[in-house]
C-alpha cells in the first residue's frame, strides 16, 4: 500500500480512478518481473534441451515462447504504459492460452501417440481412477490430457497481477473452461481422474486472487478517506490550482493563427500547476502584427497573478500606442506600482508591418530572440535588450538605442522563447542549452512554424528523457 507522501498523487483522483491508476502502477512493475522470469526459464529449457540433442516439437515451442517474452522484455517501455497495462495484460493472457491450447492441437498432429504411449496413458488414467475411488470410462482415441499443466500455469500466472473482481472472474473462467472445452472438443478426451488437480489449483487460485482483491480494494478505500480527512485542505488548494492552470492556458491564445501572410505557431508548458510565462499576438490594423512574450521571475500564484495583470494592461496599451518602448515603459510602470519591487519580468514585443516589411523589436532583458533568413536561411541572433521590467523606476534609454529594426520579407521566420528550453536539463543536470537550440534551427529551418514547433518540444523532450521538469516553457515561432 503506498505511504502518506504517495498518496498524494491518488487523493488528486476520484476513489474509483485512484484505485484504478494505483492497480495500473503494480501491473507495470508486476508484468516486467513476471516476463523477465519467464524468459529466463523458458530461455533455461531451451538451451539445456539444445545441448542435450533433445529436439522436438516441445523444444521449438519453448524456443518461440523465449522469444517472443524477450521481445516484450526489451520493448516494454514501448508497449506497456499506465494508460493501457491492464487491457494488454488482459490480451496477452488470452493471446498466450489459445498460443498454448493450438501448441497442443498442432503437436498431436505433428507428433501423433503411439500405440504403447497411448495404452500406458489409458492404464495410467485408470489406476490413479481406481486409486481415488472414481467410476469412469476413458476414451482412448486421441491424446493425453492436455489441459492440466495449462490450466496451472495460468491460474498461477494471474496471481501476478491486479484485476478488478469482474475481470478475475472472467480470466478464469476462460482458463479453466477453454482447455477442459478443447480437451474434448480435439482430443474427445472425457478422463476426470488428470482434471481433479488442476481444478482444484484453478479454484484455489482463484480464490485466493478474488479475496485478496477484496482486501486490497478496502484497505485502498479506507486509507483514501482517512488521508482525505487528515488532508483536505491540501487536497482543496490543489484542486484550486488545477484549476487556477486551466484558467490560465484559457487565456493563451489559440495555439496557430493566421494574421495576414503571417503564420504563428505557439505553446506554454507550465512547470507546475501555475505557470510564470504568457504569450500573446494582436492584430494591431491592416498589415500590422503585435508578438508579446514575457517570463516572470519564479512561478506560482504570485506569477499567475502578475500576467494576469500584464495581459490586461497589454489589450489596454495597444489602444494608444503600438510603439514597444513606449508599451514597456508603461508595463513598467504598472508592475513598479502593483507588486512588492521582488518580482522581476522579461519581455519582448516586437511589431510586424508587412507593408513595410519590417520587424520592430524591443527585448527588455529577455532571451535573444533568432531570426531566419527566408533566403539564405542565415540565422541571427538579436542580442540587443534594455532592462528588466519591474527594475527600475526610470525604464530604458534617452535616444531609443534599444529599439531593433530589422527586415522581416516573405519567407523569414522569427523564434521567441523562455529559458525554460534553454534550463531543461536531463538526468545527469547537463543543460540544453543555446548550442543545442542554434543546431536545431540550422536543421529544420524550412519546416513550417507549427511543424518546427513540435519537433522543438520533441528534440527537448528526448533530451531530457523525462527528467522533471523546473522551468516553464514557452515558444513563438513566426513566418512570412
Amino acid at each position: 500500500m503506498a505511504t502518506p507522501f504517495e498518496f498524494d498523487k491518488y487523493i488528486e483522483q476520484s476513489k474509483e480512478d485512484a484505485y484504478r491508476f494505483h492497480q495500473d502502477e503494480k501491473n507495470l512493475s508486476s508484468l516486467r518481473t513476471f516476463v523477465l522470469i519467464f524468459s529466463i526459464i523458458t530461455g533455461f529449457i531451451t538451451i539445456t534441451t539444445f545441448f542435450d540433442g533433445s529436439i522436438d516439437y516441445d523444444s521449438y515451442s519453448y524456443f518461440a515462447a523465449f522469444v517472443i517474452s524477450l521481445f516484450i522484455r526489451i520493448f516494454y517501455r514501448k508497449l506497456f504504459t499506465l494508460d493501457n497495462v491492464r487491457k494488454r495484460i488482459f490480451l496477452l493472457i488470452i493471446a498466450s492460452l489459445m498460443a498454448f491450447l493450438l501448441s497442443g492441437i498442432l503437436h498431436a498432429i505433428v507428433q501423433p501417440e503411439t500405440q504403447d504411449e497411448k495404452k500406458e496413458r489409458i492404464e495410467r488414467t485408470e489406476k490413479l481412477a481406481k486409486e481415488k475411488g472414481l467410476s469412469m470410462s476413458v476414451n482412448d482415441s486421441k491424446t493425453p490430457d492436455n489441459s492440466v499443466p495449462i490450466v496451472i500455469f495460468f491460474a498461477i500466472s494471474l496471481l501476478f497481477f491486479r484485476f478488478p473482481k469482474s475481470d478475475i472472474v472472467q480470466l478464469y473462467a476462460l482458463v479453466l473452461g477453454l482447455p477442459v472445452l478443447t480437451d474434448l472438443i480435439f482430443f474427445r478426451n472425457l478422463g476426470i481422474a488428470d482434471k481433479i488437480p488442476m481444478t482444484i489449483t484453478a479454484i484455489l487460485c482463484f480464490v485466493i486472487s478474488y479475496s485478496s482483491e477484496r482486501k486490497r480494494h478496502k484497505r485502498f478505500y479506507r486509507q483514501y478517506d482517512e488521508y482525505s480527512k487528515r488532508h483536505s485542505e491540501t487536497v482543496r488548494m490543489k484542486k484550486e490550482l488545477d484549476y487556477a492552470r486551466e484558467i490560465q492556458l484559457s487565456m493563451l491564445p489559440e495555439n496557430t493563427k493566421k494574421i495576414g501572410s503571417l503564420n504563428i505557431a505557439a505553446t506554454s508548458i507550465p512547470a507546475s500547476e501555475v505557470g510564470g510565462d504568457y504569450y500573446d499576438y494582436f492584430k494591431i490594423s491592416d498589415g500590422v502584427t503585435g508578438i508579446f512574450i514575457c517570463d516572470v521571475s519564479g512561478h506560482g500564484v504570485a506569477s499567475a497573478l502578475l500576467l494576469s495583470g500584464l495581459r490586461s494592461c497589454m489589450h489596454l496599451i495597444l489602444e494608444d500606442t503600438a510603439n514597444p518602448k513606449e508599451v514597456f515603459e508603461k508595463l513598467n510602470r504598472m508592475i513598479r506600482k502593483t507588486q512588492n519591487r521582488k518580482m522581476f519580468v522579461t519581455a519582448v514585443f516586437a511589431v510586424i508591418d508587412e507593408k513595410e516589411e519590417k520587424c520592430t523589436l524591443f527585448n527588455a532583458g529577455h532571451l535573444p530572440p533568432y531570426r531566419i533568413s527566408g533566403d539564405s536561411h542565415e540565422l541571427f541572433k538579436i542580442k540587443r535588450h534594455g532592462i528588466t521590467l519591474g527594475a527600475v523606476d526610470r525604464f530604458g534609454g534617452e535616444n531609443g538605442d534599444d529599439i531593433v529594426s530589422f527586415d522581416f520579407r516573405k519567407g523569414d521566420m522569427l523564434l521567441l522563447y523562455t529559458d525554460g528550453i534553454i534550463e531543461a536539463m536531463n538526468s545527469i543536470r547537463e543543460e540544453y542549452g543555446f548550442e543545442r537550440l542554434e543546431s536545431f534551427l540550422y536543421a529544420n529551418s524550412e519546416k513550417a512554424p507549427a511543424v518546427l514547433l513540435d519537433d522543438l518540444i520533441k528534440d527537448v523532450n528526448k533530451f531530457t528523457e523525462g527528467a522533471e521538469q523546473i522551468d516553464d516553457i514557452s515558444i513563438m515561432v513566426l513566418t512570412r
